[in-house]
């Protein structure tokens, strides 16, 4: 039974070969109810090689989801979220398509909205198979592999992975379809539905001498039960430019990093989206709109490897005609003003420069200071000392922004209450020099915006040396929940995860104003922020340190890292320097495994909590206090002998090494 799009005309105006005659199924599932434009076009581009369509949403659909879906189909039924995508076919088939209408098509395709794609029409994928001439199909493959014990064979065969399926007229005229679909038990947790659903279908029918393929065969790639693993994941840049796999699972944004890394080298993410913006015309917009609404900023910029490095020398691009761009600086110390005069000189004549200070007596200190800059001077402005560098920012100036396509900010710091004054002037390097490091790399950080129209926010990372080390293990410290309240106050719904560290610290950035226009639009005063003393921790002040990246997610804009190629390479050597004398100084410990990441981390885990239940935790903790303690107050007798004693060890650990 075949049907002909009147449309489709072969040469010379000739009638094309009749296509099949298809019922597709689509499973929507999304906690909000939104239909998000990545399906729309997955549906608009899979609805040109069907007969008809019918969608079943598990959950939620909105009214604005609804309009979106009927433009393919009126046949939409939205159900309790009760066994996943399988609950939801299966009623289809039994209750709204029913077997005597579907042996009226020629072929079943059924599918969700995991995925996004495809990234060139469904139709050439169709054409092949129809060419195969399987008895039904899917996209991908996974080898065999031990499964959970769940499976009726005792582990899981070799499967189609069932984000999309496709049943040809030889199976659907079988009784043996229809009982599969009848005997099909319900799955409450997804692990029953890898197991029961997705690892049975495949072999089952091919037991009943049904045969099938994939288009995608990666049968080359598996290499055993034991190590077989989700090509369509962690071989997916293979996949997508050596094999013409046409989409992209919304599941590879989900994966840890750390899981990456267990198989790879942490890129086959960000290559494989570069690869599709380079060779295809599918527009990326339409996947980082979906995970910038139901994402979290960190997990992205870690999964699209979001690290801007900009050489600071060389030929500087040029600007970008018609945009206007601000750089504030916040001076507070004037025996810092001209250290920051270094880095604020040579910037572009283009940008607009506005220098805020708390004293009538600094404004005319740098006042002087600027007298002899050549071209467009910056504008000094006296504000109020409440609030400091963000007080300056939001009630200070933020009403002179407006206008302004791009912004940079920055302020002076000496972190005096860090153990050595080094500590904290290291830091301040740090963000002035990945901020404002010469005219050619100034240049360079506006052309990353201009160049990428989701890019939103540019922060500085975070610091590690000095005690960095340790506040750097939970970089919310006591402002997660002021965080919380002030994104209530910009009125944000992006979701905000304690168990996600925040990746702005410094209160540093440069920003497209667009990103960050809840921010500004609100009426800052200075009494809206704490007076002096102002506490080390916990203020409004911190928490718009951290907030930055949650507001710029709330408009649809991604946020990255920049720095510059020197500080680049200061980075990588501190990096690599601390995980190998990490490593080092923790090898032979008992229970720590060192195979993977992945598997020292977990063996790690495990060595905590066992400290921790036995009680050797506190006995340790303790003995590391009492000997801090004795070496402080001791005589200098024992403290010599102490010295001594360490000196010894570190030359047999140096001699050993």
């Amino acid at each position: 039974m075949t049907t002909r799009d009147p449309s489709e005309t072969g040469a010379g105006g000739a009638a094309a070969p009749p296509r099949p005659r298809r019922l597709g199924i689509f499973l929507f599932h999304d906690p909000d109810g939104i239909v998000d434009d990545y399906v729309v076009h997955l549906l608009r581009d899979l609805r040109r090689n069907l007969a008809d369509l019918i969608v079943v949403a598990n959950g939620r659909l909105s009214d604005a989801g609804r309009r979106k879906l009927e433009e393919f189909t009126r046949e939409i039924h939205v159900r309790p979220n009760e066994g996943f995508d399988v609950g939801a076919w299966r009623e289809a088939l039994l209750e709204r398509c029913g077997f005597d209408r579907l042996r009226t098509y020629d072929e079943l395709v059924l599918c969700n909205d995991s995925f996004f794609g495809p990234f060139y029409p469904f139709a050439e994928v169709f054409r092949e198979m129809e060419r195969r001439g399987d008895d039904f199909w899917g996209l991908s493959v996974h080898g065999e592999a031990p499964g959970l014990g769940l499976s009726p064979y005792g582990y899981r065969p070799r499967y189609l992975q069932t984000y999309f399926l496709v049943f040809g007229p030889r199976l659907l005229a079988a009784p043996a379809f229809l009982e599969f679909w009848q005997n099909q038990p319900a799955c409450r947790r997804f692990e029953e539905l890898a197991e029961r659903f997705a690892a049975v279908l495949t072999r089952h029918f091919a037991d009943l001498g049904f045969s099938w393929s994939a288009y995608c065969d990666t049968a080359d790639l598996e290499i055993g039960r034991d190590k077989n693993y989700d090509p369509h994941t962690f071989s997916l840049y293979e996949l997508v430019s050596q094999r013409r796999y046409p989409v992209l699972k919304r599941r590879s944004f989900r994966v840890p990093r750390e899981t990456y890394l267990r198989f790879g080298g942490g890129d086959e993410l960000a290559k494989t989206l570069d690869y599709v913006r380079r060779h295809y015309d599918y527009d990326l917009d339409l996947v980082f709109a979906h995970l910038l609404r139901r994402g979290d900023a960190a997990a992205l910029k870690d999964a699209l490897c979001l690290n801007h490095v900009l050489p600071v020398a060389g030929a500087a691009p040029p600007f970008p005609a018609g945009k206007k761009v601000a750089v504030v600086a916040h001076l507070f110390y004037p025996e810092l003003f001209a250290w920051c005069e270094r880095y604020l000189r040579p910037l572009p004549s283009e940008i607009d420069l506005f220098v805020t200070t708390d004293a009538d007596d600094k404004k005319a200190e740098l006042e002087r200071r600027f007298a002899d800059w050549p071209g467009r001077r910056p504008t000094v402005l006296r504000v109020e000392p409440r609030g400091r560098d963000w007080g300056a920012l939001l009630a200070g100036c933020g009403d002179r922004l407006a206008g302004y396509d791009y912004l940079g900010f920055v302020h002076d710091k000496k972190s005096a209450q860090k153990e050595y004054p080094t500590v904290g002037a290291a830091f301040r390097d740090l963000l002035w020099e990945n901020m404002l490091a010469g005219e050619t790399y100034v240049r360079r950080v506006v052309a990353a915006f201009e160049a990428n129209p989701r890019l939103g926010l540019l922060v500085p990372p975070g610091p590690l040396h000095g005690t960095y080390f340790k506040s750097g293990l939970d970089r919310w410290t006591i402002c997660y929940d002021e965080t919380v309240r002030l994104a209530q106050k910009l009125g944000l719904t992006t979701r905000i995860d304690r168990n996600q560290q925040p990746l702005a610290v410094g209160s540093v950035f440069w920003c497209r104003l667009d990103a960050l226009k809840p921010l500004f639009a609100v009426p800052w005063r200075a009494a809206d922020f704490p007076p002096e003393p102002l506490a080390n921790d916990g203020t409004v002040n911190h928490a718009l340190e951290r907030i930055l990246p949650f507001v710029a997610q709330s408009q649809g804009y991604l946020t990255g890292w920049v720095l510059t190629d020197r500080q680049a390479a200061v980075e990588i050597a501190n990096l690599r320097y601390m995980l190998d004398e990490t490593r080092h100084a923790l090898d032979g410990t008992p229970g720590l495994r060192f195979a993977t990441f992945a598997a020292f981390r977990k063996s790690l885990a495990t060595l905590r909590h066992t400290l921790q239940l036995t009680g050797l935790g506190v006995a340790l903790d303790g003995f590391h206090k009492l000997a801090d303690f004795a070496i402080r107050r001791s005589p200098a007798r024992l403290r010599r002998w102490g010295a001594r004693w360490r000196l010894r060890a570190a030359g047999s650990d140096g001699a050993a090494r």
